[in-house]
């Protein structure tokens, strides 16, 4: 077989210099296109060299987001901005605002140079107890994207309107503000956030506190005050579908329920005592 593939590699280098040698009596006897290329190529050289030394395109203005923390370093000024390396900058810039899900610098010709900013929208926020919590002290809530990635900006109450996610225990290690975190129980929080959104947007409105300490037996509350008990991730599909026809029982029959457990075929609706 190897025998056979060297036959072959070098049966083709007689018709590969046949080909080459075909092509250049072809330029030799039909010069023209040959020239014109070739001229057009030292013409787009001088042009790319003209541009990488011209003044017109030296960065004299810079563009930051209003109300942005953001500092660039005075060197860039006077810098080409054709030749600029703009993923490095940008690259730069984000350890600044490790908050921001993307950096993006844009050429504005002649001579300006665009940084725009894309925020991490918040979807839940989790409590960092010490020592995970940064600078020390009381526990503080940190907004979390559908990432994962923890917002750097912690505070010491709960966020109004936003899904509170607990059951991780007292000083979780995995959890770290500043960055995105792979934790199987805050990825797990996540992923059942967003198919309440998908498969019950108005359910999901009603949703308030996310507890994920038993992966097998999900919890959350609706309203602030009503437990629904559910089972795993694989079951949920099937559980919201009961939760929803006993929300549809109680509303034609007003009565203040504790907790609805759509664990069973026929959910349990336990009035509040």
């Amino acid at each position: 077989m190897a025998k056979r593939r060297r036959r072959r590699i070098i049966g083709l280098l007689p018709r590969a210099g046949r080909a080459v040698w075909a092509a250049a009596r072809w330029a030799l006897r039909h010069p023209g296109p040959f020239l014109a290329a070739s001229g057009l190529a030292a013409g787009l050289w001088a042009l790319v060299q003209y541009a990488q030394r011209a003044e017109v395109f030296r960065i004299a203005h810079v563009e930051l987001p209003a109300d942005s923390s953001l500092r660039v370093t005075e060197s860039l000024m006077g810098k080409n901005l054709l030749t600029l390396d703009l993923r490095a900058l940008a690259e730069e810039i984000a350890r600044q605002q490790p908050g921001m899900k993307q950096v993006r610098v844009v050429r504005r010709l002649p001579d300006t140079l665009r940084f725009e900013l894309v925020p991490r929208l918040p979807v839940a926020q989790v409590r960092l107890d010490p020592p995970t919590a940064s600078g020390g002290g009381a526990g503080r809530w940190y907004p979390v994207d559908r990432d994962g990635f923890i917002l750097p900006d912690g505070r010491a109450e709960p966020a109004g309107g936003l899904l509170r996610v607990v059951g991780f225990g007292t000083g979780t290690p995995a959890l770290r503000a500043g960055r995105e975190n792979a934790d199987e129980r805050l990825q797990l929080a996540l992923r059942v956030a967003g198919s309440l959104r998908h498969a019950a947007p108005t359910l999901a409105r009603r949703l308030t506190e996310l507890n994920v300490s038993n992966p097998a037996e999900i919890r959350f509350l609706l309203d602030g005050d009503t437990e629904v008990r559910c089972g795993s991730e694989a079951e949920l599909s099937a559980h919201l579908e009961r939760l929803q026809a006993a929300l549809r029982v109680i509303a034609r029959h007003p009565v203040d329920v504790g907790y609805i457990d759509v664990r069973f075929q026929e959910p349990v609706i336990h009035p509040r005592t």
